[in-house]
Protein backbone atom coordinates (compact mmCIF):
# COMPACT_ATOMS: atom_id res chain seq x y z
CA UNK A 1 0.00 0.00 0.00
CA UNK A 2 1.44 3.70 -1.12
CA UNK A 3 2.06 5.80 1.85
CA UNK A 4 -0.05 8.85 1.38
CA UNK A 5 0.69 12.50 3.27
CA UNK A 6 -1.01 13.77 6.23
CA UNK A 7 -2.90 16.24 3.80
CA UNK A 8 -4.71 13.60 2.22
CA UNK A 9 -8.22 15.27 4.16
CA UNK A 10 -7.62 17.72 1.01
CA UNK A 11 -9.53 17.59 -1.86
CA UNK A 12 -6.37 19.89 -3.72
CA UNK A 13 -4.53 17.21 -2.67
CA UNK A 14 -6.03 14.21 -4.23
CA UNK A 15 -6.63 16.47 -7.45
CA UNK A 16 -3.20 17.12 -7.65
CA UNK A 17 -2.08 13.93 -7.07
CA UNK A 18 -4.28 11.91 -9.56
CA UNK A 19 -3.50 14.41 -11.94
CA UNK A 20 0.51 13.44 -11.57
CA UNK A 21 0.24 10.24 -11.74
CA UNK A 22 -2.22 10.08 -14.90
CA UNK A 23 -1.44 9.66 -18.42
CA UNK A 24 -0.71 12.85 -19.66
CA UNK A 25 -2.63 11.65 -22.85
CA UNK A 26 -6.16 10.67 -23.32
CA UNK A 27 -6.10 6.95 -22.58
CA UNK A 28 -9.66 5.24 -23.98
CA UNK A 29 -10.58 1.26 -22.95
CA UNK A 30 -12.66 0.04 -20.26
CA UNK A 31 -9.74 -3.06 -19.04
CA UNK A 32 -7.73 -0.47 -16.42
CA UNK A 33 -11.11 0.81 -14.85
CA UNK A 34 -13.13 -2.38 -15.00
CA UNK A 35 -10.56 -4.09 -13.12
CA UNK A 36 -10.51 -1.51 -10.17
CA UNK A 37 -14.01 -1.60 -9.83
CA UNK A 38 -14.37 -5.53 -9.79
CA UNK A 39 -12.07 -5.35 -6.58
CA UNK A 40 -14.71 -2.82 -5.43
CA UNK A 41 -17.21 -4.51 -5.75
CA UNK A 42 -19.43 -1.87 -7.75
CA UNK A 43 -21.93 -3.35 -9.85
CA UNK A 44 -25.10 -1.36 -10.23
CA UNK A 45 -25.51 2.23 -9.15
CA UNK A 46 -29.26 2.42 -8.58
CA UNK A 47 -32.63 1.29 -9.14
CA UNK A 48 -32.34 2.56 -12.55
CA UNK A 49 -29.76 4.31 -14.36
CA UNK A 50 -29.64 6.69 -17.54
CA UNK A 51 -26.45 7.10 -19.69
CA UNK A 52 -25.66 9.90 -21.23
CA UNK A 53 -23.41 10.24 -24.64
CA UNK A 54 -23.39 13.08 -27.75
CA UNK A 55 -21.28 15.74 -29.03
CA UNK A 56 -23.37 18.46 -27.55
CA UNK A 57 -26.19 19.04 -24.69
CA UNK A 58 -25.73 16.09 -22.60
CA UNK A 59 -25.25 18.24 -18.83
CA UNK A 60 -28.31 20.18 -20.22
CA UNK A 61 -30.15 16.92 -20.39
CA UNK A 62 -28.97 15.50 -17.23
CA UNK A 63 -29.81 19.33 -15.56
CA UNK A 64 -33.68 18.70 -17.02
CA UNK A 65 -33.92 15.28 -15.77
CA UNK A 66 -32.00 16.00 -12.16
CA UNK A 67 -34.89 18.58 -11.67
CA UNK A 68 -37.70 16.48 -12.70
CA UNK A 69 -36.55 13.39 -10.60
CA UNK A 70 -36.64 15.75 -7.33
CA UNK A 71 -39.76 17.42 -7.98
CA UNK A 72 -40.94 13.54 -8.34
CA UNK A 73 -39.66 12.93 -4.40
CA UNK A 74 -36.53 10.24 -6.78
CA UNK A 75 -33.54 10.06 -4.67
CA UNK A 76 -31.08 11.34 -7.79
CA UNK A 77 -27.30 11.08 -8.20
CA UNK A 78 -25.46 12.94 -11.13
CA UNK A 79 -22.08 12.56 -12.56
CA UNK A 80 -21.20 14.97 -15.10
CA UNK A 81 -18.03 16.60 -16.32
CA UNK A 82 -16.20 18.73 -16.58
CA UNK A 83 -16.39 21.19 -13.99
CA UNK A 84 -16.37 24.95 -14.17
CA UNK A 85 -15.55 25.93 -10.32
CA UNK A 86 -15.02 23.13 -8.39
CA UNK A 87 -14.41 19.64 -8.63
CA UNK A 88 -17.46 18.79 -6.48
CA UNK A 89 -19.46 19.74 -9.37
CA UNK A 90 -19.13 16.69 -10.82
CA UNK A 91 -20.80 14.59 -7.76
CA UNK A 92 -24.26 15.60 -6.57
CA UNK A 93 -26.63 13.93 -4.34
CA UNK A 94 -30.23 15.05 -4.85
CA UNK A 95 -28.79 18.55 -6.62
CA UNK A 96 -26.12 19.04 -4.06
CA UNK A 97 -22.26 18.48 -4.51
CA UNK A 98 -21.11 16.25 -2.56
CA UNK A 99 -18.62 17.08 0.48
CA UNK A 100 -15.16 17.03 0.20
CA UNK A 101 -14.35 15.17 2.95
CA UNK A 102 -16.29 11.96 1.72
CA UNK A 103 -14.80 13.15 -1.75
CA UNK A 104 -11.13 12.62 -0.15
CA UNK A 105 -12.59 9.23 2.06
CA UNK A 106 -13.54 7.60 -1.35
CA UNK A 107 -10.65 9.03 -3.52
CA UNK A 108 -8.54 7.23 -0.64
CA UNK A 109 -10.21 3.89 -1.04
CA UNK A 110 -9.95 3.78 -4.70
CA UNK A 111 -6.04 4.29 -4.49
CA UNK A 112 -5.69 2.03 -1.93
CA UNK A 113 -7.90 -0.58 -3.92
CA UNK A 114 -6.66 -0.37 -7.47
CA UNK A 115 -2.95 -1.80 -6.31
CA UNK A 116 -0.51 -1.26 -9.42
CA UNK A 117 -3.32 -0.58 -12.18
CA UNK A 118 -2.81 3.19 -13.70
CA UNK A 119 -6.07 5.15 -13.82
CA UNK A 120 -6.27 8.38 -15.55
CA UNK A 121 -8.09 11.60 -13.97
CA UNK A 122 -11.03 10.96 -15.55
CA UNK A 123 -11.30 7.29 -14.79
CA UNK A 124 -9.99 8.06 -10.67
CA UNK A 125 -13.00 10.36 -10.73
CA UNK A 126 -15.97 7.74 -12.37
CA UNK A 127 -15.07 5.71 -9.47
CA UNK A 128 -15.21 7.49 -7.15
CA UNK A 129 -18.59 8.61 -8.24
CA UNK A 130 -19.99 5.31 -8.77
CA UNK A 131 -18.51 4.34 -5.33
CA UNK A 132 -20.66 7.04 -3.77
CA UNK A 133 -23.43 5.97 -5.78
CA UNK A 134 -23.53 2.40 -4.73
CA UNK A 135 -23.38 3.75 -0.80
CA UNK A 136 -26.15 5.97 -1.61
CA UNK A 137 -29.82 3.57 -1.94
CA UNK A 138 -30.17 5.74 -5.28
CA UNK A 139 -33.25 5.80 -7.07
CA UNK A 140 -31.34 6.89 -10.24
CA UNK A 141 -28.29 7.95 -11.14
CA UNK A 142 -27.95 9.70 -14.12
CA UNK A 143 -24.08 9.24 -15.78
CA UNK A 144 -22.41 11.52 -18.58
CA UNK A 145 -20.20 9.95 -20.97
CA UNK A 146 -16.80 11.76 -20.51
CA UNK A 147 -15.24 11.13 -24.28
CA UNK A 148 -17.05 9.11 -26.70
CA UNK A 149 -19.03 6.10 -25.40
CA UNK A 150 -17.95 2.60 -25.99
CA UNK A 151 -14.67 2.86 -24.75
CA UNK A 152 -15.38 4.96 -21.73
CA UNK A 153 -15.03 5.00 -17.73
CA UNK A 154 -18.67 5.45 -17.57
CA UNK A 155 -19.69 2.34 -19.76
CA UNK A 156 -18.70 -0.06 -17.52
CA UNK A 157 -22.67 0.73 -15.87
CA UNK A 158 -25.67 -1.06 -17.93
CA UNK A 159 -27.95 1.76 -19.02
CA UNK A 160 -32.01 0.95 -18.59
CA UNK A 161 -32.23 4.17 -21.14
CA UNK A 162 -29.38 5.39 -23.41
CA UNK A 163 -29.56 8.70 -24.83
CA UNK A 164 -27.54 10.30 -27.56
CA UNK A 165 -27.85 14.14 -27.72
CA UNK A 166 -26.41 14.59 -30.61
CA UNK A 167 -23.94 13.87 -32.78
CA UNK A 168 -21.25 15.90 -34.78
CA UNK A 169 -17.57 16.69 -35.23
CA UNK A 170 -15.18 16.46 -32.18
CA UNK A 171 -12.42 15.03 -30.60
CA UNK A 172 -11.65 13.18 -34.17
CA UNK A 173 -8.70 12.11 -32.87
CA UNK A 174 -10.50 9.60 -30.78
CA UNK A 175 -13.64 9.21 -32.27
CA UNK A 176 -12.79 9.16 -36.08
CA UNK A 177 -13.10 11.73 -38.94
CA UNK A 178 -16.98 11.68 -39.96
CA UNK A 179 -20.19 11.49 -38.31
CA UNK A 180 -20.74 8.12 -39.00
CA UNK A 181 -17.72 6.66 -37.70
CA UNK A 182 -17.86 9.16 -34.25
CA UNK A 183 -21.76 7.99 -34.00
CA UNK A 184 -20.52 4.40 -33.94
CA UNK A 185 -18.30 5.32 -30.90
CA UNK A 186 -20.68 6.81 -29.14
CA UNK A 187 -23.42 3.91 -29.62
CA UNK A 188 -21.52 1.95 -27.60
CA UNK A 189 -23.55 2.65 -24.77
CA UNK A 190 -26.55 0.90 -25.74
CA UNK A 191 -27.44 -2.06 -24.00
CA UNK A 192 -29.44 -5.13 -25.21
CA UNK A 193 -33.54 -4.70 -25.24
CA UNK A 194 -33.28 -1.79 -23.52
CA UNK A 195 -34.39 1.84 -24.91
CA UNK A 196 -32.73 4.27 -26.79
CA UNK A 197 -33.78 8.10 -26.92
CA UNK A 198 -31.76 10.51 -29.70
CA UNK A 199 -31.80 13.34 -30.38
CA UNK A 200 -30.48 14.08 -34.02
CA UNK A 201 -33.04 14.96 -36.73
CA UNK A 202 -30.52 13.65 -39.33
CA UNK A 203 -29.95 10.21 -37.43
CA UNK A 204 -26.84 8.54 -38.23
CA UNK A 205 -26.53 4.98 -39.65
CA UNK A 206 -24.39 3.80 -37.35
CA UNK A 207 -26.29 4.47 -34.38
CA UNK A 208 -29.53 3.30 -35.72
CA UNK A 209 -27.76 0.10 -37.17
CA UNK A 210 -26.10 -0.71 -33.51
CA UNK A 211 -29.64 -0.08 -31.93
CA UNK A 212 -31.03 -2.33 -34.41
CA UNK A 213 -28.77 -5.07 -33.60
CA UNK A 214 -29.55 -4.72 -30.31
CA UNK A 215 -32.49 -4.75 -30.65
CA UNK A 216 -32.99 -1.27 -28.69
CA UNK A 217 -36.38 0.73 -29.41
CA UNK A 218 -35.29 3.75 -30.56
CA UNK A 219 -37.30 6.88 -30.01
CA UNK A 220 -36.17 9.91 -32.21
CA UNK A 221 -36.68 13.59 -32.09
CA UNK A 222 -39.08 14.71 -34.59
CA UNK A 223 -40.46 11.38 -35.62
CA UNK A 224 -41.10 9.65 -32.05
CA UNK A 225 -41.46 12.95 -29.27
CA UNK A 226 -41.68 16.57 -30.63
CA UNK A 227 -41.75 19.96 -28.90
CA UNK A 228 -42.39 23.48 -30.14
CA UNK A 229 -42.19 26.91 -28.71
CA UNK A 230 -44.68 29.54 -28.65
CA UNK A 231 -43.37 32.57 -30.26
CA UNK A 232 -45.44 35.14 -28.18
CA UNK A 233 -45.78 33.84 -24.49
CA UNK A 234 -42.51 32.46 -23.49
CA UNK A 235 -43.83 28.59 -23.20
CA UNK A 236 -43.92 25.61 -25.02
CA UNK A 237 -45.78 22.28 -26.01
CA UNK A 238 -43.89 19.18 -25.45
CA UNK A 239 -45.59 15.65 -27.12
CA UNK A 240 -44.05 11.77 -26.79
CA UNK A 241 -44.95 8.92 -25.10
CA UNK A 242 -44.63 5.03 -25.44
CA UNK A 243 -45.37 2.40 -27.96
CA UNK A 244 -48.80 4.10 -29.30
CA UNK A 245 -49.57 6.21 -25.81
CA UNK A 246 -49.34 9.56 -26.44
CA UNK A 247 -49.11 12.38 -24.14
CA UNK A 248 -49.32 16.27 -24.83
CA UNK A 249 -47.89 19.03 -21.95
CA UNK A 250 -49.11 22.48 -23.09
CA UNK A 251 -47.72 25.73 -22.09
CA UNK A 252 -44.13 24.76 -20.37
CA UNK A 253 -42.10 27.17 -19.32
CA UNK A 254 -38.95 27.43 -21.22
CA UNK A 255 -35.60 27.17 -19.08
CA UNK A 256 -32.32 28.41 -19.76
CA UNK A 257 -31.33 25.10 -21.76
CA UNK A 258 -32.00 24.04 -25.14
CA UNK A 259 -34.97 22.41 -25.64
CA UNK A 260 -34.41 20.15 -27.73
CA UNK A 261 -31.83 18.98 -24.48
CA UNK A 262 -34.12 19.11 -22.01
CA UNK A 263 -37.30 17.54 -24.29
CA UNK A 264 -35.00 14.45 -24.47
CA UNK A 265 -34.66 14.30 -20.62
CA UNK A 266 -38.40 13.92 -20.60
CA UNK A 267 -39.23 11.55 -22.94
CA UNK A 268 -36.22 9.36 -21.49
CA UNK A 269 -38.15 9.54 -17.88
CA UNK A 270 -41.46 9.41 -19.78
CA UNK A 271 -39.95 5.57 -20.37
CA UNK A 272 -38.57 5.26 -16.82
CA UNK A 273 -42.54 5.76 -15.97
CA UNK A 274 -41.77 8.15 -14.04
CA UNK A 275 -45.12 9.57 -12.91
CA UNK A 276 -45.04 13.63 -13.86
CA UNK A 277 -47.88 16.14 -14.83
CA UNK A 278 -47.77 18.99 -16.20
CA UNK A 279 -47.97 21.31 -12.93
CA UNK A 280 -44.67 18.91 -11.91
CA UNK A 281 -42.77 19.98 -15.19
CA UNK A 282 -43.88 23.35 -15.02
CA UNK A 283 -42.12 23.68 -11.70
CA UNK A 284 -38.89 21.70 -12.30
CA UNK A 285 -38.64 23.65 -15.59
CA UNK A 286 -38.98 26.76 -14.23
CA UNK A 287 -35.86 28.90 -13.81
CA UNK A 288 -33.62 25.84 -14.21
CA UNK A 289 -30.13 26.79 -14.68
CA UNK A 290 -26.72 25.33 -15.39
CA UNK A 291 -23.69 27.72 -15.57
CA UNK A 292 -22.14 28.44 -18.66
CA UNK A 293 -24.58 27.44 -21.02
CA UNK A 294 -25.82 30.62 -22.46
CA UNK A 295 -25.52 32.06 -19.05
CA UNK A 296 -25.99 35.79 -18.44
CA UNK A 297 -24.60 37.81 -15.62
CA UNK A 298 -22.50 41.34 -15.26
CA UNK A 299 -19.07 42.13 -14.77
CA UNK A 300 -18.47 43.37 -11.11
CA UNK A 301 -16.64 46.30 -12.15
CA UNK A 302 -17.56 47.56 -14.82
CA UNK A 303 -21.39 46.30 -14.98
CA UNK A 304 -20.79 45.56 -18.32
CA UNK A 305 -23.59 42.71 -19.45
CA UNK A 306 -21.68 39.00 -19.87
CA UNK A 307 -22.32 36.05 -21.42
CA UNK A 308 -20.89 32.64 -20.14
CA UNK A 309 -21.17 29.81 -22.93
CA UNK A 310 -18.75 26.65 -22.81
CA UNK A 311 -19.36 26.26 -26.37
CA UNK A 312 -15.90 24.29 -27.22
CA UNK A 313 -16.91 23.01 -30.73
CA UNK A 314 -18.58 24.02 -34.52
CA UNK A 315 -22.14 22.51 -33.37
CA UNK A 316 -22.01 24.18 -29.91
CA UNK A 317 -20.71 27.98 -31.44
CA UNK A 318 -23.48 27.42 -34.35
CA UNK A 319 -26.07 27.02 -31.40
CA UNK A 320 -24.26 30.30 -29.43
CA UNK A 321 -24.62 32.19 -32.64
CA UNK A 322 -28.28 31.32 -32.60
CA UNK A 323 -28.79 32.62 -28.92
CA UNK A 324 -27.36 35.81 -29.79
CA UNK A 325 -29.00 35.84 -32.78
CA UNK A 326 -32.70 36.04 -30.68
CA UNK A 327 -30.69 38.15 -27.60
CA UNK A 328 -29.95 40.86 -30.15
CA UNK A 329 -34.00 40.42 -31.84
CA UNK A 330 -34.94 41.07 -27.57
CA UNK A 331 -32.69 43.61 -26.87
CA UNK A 332 -32.02 45.97 -30.10
CA UNK A 333 -30.05 48.46 -27.45
CA UNK A 334 -26.87 46.25 -27.84
CA UNK A 335 -24.61 47.66 -30.40
CA UNK A 336 -21.28 45.87 -29.93
CA UNK A 337 -20.44 42.40 -28.86
CA UNK A 338 -16.81 41.41 -27.82
CA UNK A 339 -15.60 37.85 -27.95
CA UNK A 340 -13.48 36.65 -25.64
CA UNK A 341 -11.81 33.35 -26.30
CA UNK A 342 -9.54 30.69 -25.60
CA UNK A 343 -9.25 27.20 -27.44
CA UNK A 344 -7.89 24.08 -26.78
CA UNK A 345 -5.49 22.76 -29.58
CA UNK A 346 -7.77 20.22 -31.13
CA UNK A 347 -10.86 22.10 -31.41
CA UNK A 348 -11.89 22.93 -34.82
CA UNK A 349 -10.96 26.77 -34.31
CA UNK A 350 -11.71 27.92 -37.53
CA UNK A 351 -15.39 26.07 -37.79
CA UNK A 352 -15.40 27.93 -34.00
CA UNK A 353 -14.72 31.07 -34.66
CA UNK A 354 -16.66 31.39 -38.05
CA UNK A 355 -20.01 30.90 -36.52
CA UNK A 356 -19.33 33.56 -34.21
CA UNK A 357 -17.84 36.28 -36.87
CA UNK A 358 -20.94 38.18 -37.60
CA UNK A 359 -21.74 38.79 -34.15
CA UNK A 360 -18.38 40.11 -33.13
CA UNK A 361 -17.08 43.22 -33.66
CA UNK A 362 -14.05 42.85 -31.35
CA UNK A 363 -11.76 39.72 -30.12
CA UNK A 364 -10.11 39.25 -27.45
CA UNK A 365 -7.65 36.17 -27.60
CA UNK A 366 -5.03 34.67 -25.45
CA UNK A 367 -3.69 31.71 -24.34
CA UNK A 368 -5.65 29.06 -21.90
CA UNK A 369 -4.24 27.98 -19.00
CA UNK A 370 -3.61 24.62 -20.23
CA UNK A 371 -0.59 22.84 -21.81
CA UNK A 372 -3.35 22.08 -24.51
CA UNK A 373 -4.08 25.40 -25.64
CA UNK A 374 -4.16 26.53 -28.60
CA UNK A 375 -1.60 29.35 -29.53
CA UNK A 376 -3.72 32.79 -29.24
CA UNK A 377 -1.50 33.69 -33.06
CA UNK A 378 -3.20 30.36 -34.70
CA UNK A 379 -6.50 31.56 -32.99
CA UNK A 380 -6.14 35.01 -34.21
CA UNK A 381 -5.13 33.56 -37.44
CA UNK A 382 -8.84 31.68 -38.05
CA UNK A 383 -10.48 34.89 -38.03
CA UNK A 384 -11.50 36.18 -41.67
CA UNK A 385 -11.45 39.97 -40.06
CA UNK A 386 -12.63 43.41 -41.82
CA UNK A 387 -12.12 47.05 -41.22
CA UNK A 388 -14.30 47.11 -39.10
CA UNK A 389 -12.97 44.39 -36.86
CA UNK A 390 -10.06 44.18 -34.01
CA UNK A 391 -8.27 41.45 -32.61
CA UNK A 392 -6.58 42.19 -28.76
CA UNK A 393 -4.31 39.38 -27.52
CA UNK A 394 -3.79 39.44 -24.38
CA UNK A 395 -1.42 37.45 -21.86
CA UNK A 396 -4.40 35.84 -19.99
CA UNK A 397 -7.58 34.78 -21.02
CA UNK A 398 -8.44 36.86 -17.21
CA UNK A 399 -6.41 40.00 -18.99
CA UNK A 400 -8.61 39.99 -22.02
CA UNK A 401 -12.01 40.03 -20.31
CA UNK A 402 -10.82 42.82 -18.16
CA UNK A 403 -9.51 44.84 -21.23
CA UNK A 404 -13.22 43.96 -22.93
CA UNK A 405 -15.22 44.87 -20.20
CA UNK A 406 -13.24 48.01 -20.08
CA UNK A 407 -13.36 49.15 -23.88
CA UNK A 408 -17.04 48.58 -24.02
CA UNK A 409 -17.83 50.53 -20.59
CA UNK A 410 -15.99 53.03 -22.69
CA UNK A 411 -18.30 52.70 -25.75
CA UNK A 412 -21.64 52.93 -23.50
CA UNK A 413 -20.55 55.95 -21.97
CA UNK A 414 -19.67 57.68 -24.85
CA UNK A 415 -22.77 55.97 -26.81
CA UNK A 416 -25.60 57.40 -24.55
CA UNK A 417 -28.28 54.62 -24.93
CA UNK A 418 -26.29 51.76 -26.96
CA UNK A 419 -24.99 48.72 -25.10
CA UNK A 420 -22.16 46.58 -24.95
CA UNK A 421 -22.04 42.68 -24.72
CA UNK A 422 -19.12 40.10 -23.88
CA UNK A 423 -18.96 36.68 -24.79
CA UNK A 424 -16.47 34.19 -22.86
CA UNK A 425 -16.45 30.91 -25.40
CA UNK A 426 -14.48 28.50 -26.52
CA UNK A 427 -13.40 26.00 -23.35
CA UNK A 428 -15.09 25.41 -20.20
CA UNK A 429 -11.40 26.50 -18.90
CA UNK A 430 -12.17 30.09 -20.23
CA UNK A 431 -15.70 30.41 -17.70
CA UNK A 432 -14.08 28.78 -15.06
CA UNK A 433 -11.36 31.69 -15.11
CA UNK A 434 -13.89 34.53 -15.22
CA UNK A 435 -16.25 33.18 -12.43
CA UNK A 436 -14.85 35.34 -9.75
CA UNK A 437 -15.50 38.39 -11.71
CA UNK A 438 -19.09 38.15 -12.23
CA UNK A 439 -22.65 38.76 -10.75
CA UNK A 440 -25.67 36.60 -11.45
Amino acid sequence: MRSIPSNQNELSWWLSYIDSISAREVELGLDRVGQVAEKLGIQTLAKNTIVVAGTNGKGSCIAAMESILKRVGCNVGTYTSPHIARFSERIKLNGVEVEERQLCTVFKLVDDTRGDVKLTYFEFSTLVAFVIFAQSQLDFALLEVGLGGRLDAVNIIDADVSIITSIDLDHQDWLGDDRESIGREKAGIIRKNKPLVYGDKNPTSSVLGLAKSNKSRVYLAGRDFFWNESRNTSTFTWCGGFESKQTVFDKLPVPNLSLGNVSLAIQALYLMNVGFDRNTLKFALNGLYLPGRFDKCVDKITGVNVILDVAHNTAAAAMLASNLRKELLVNSCIKQIAVVIGVMADKDVSGITSELINFTDNWYISDLDSSRSMPAKKVAASIDIDDQTRIVKSESLVDGYKRACSDLSIYQRENPGHKGLVVVTGSFLCVAAVQALIIH
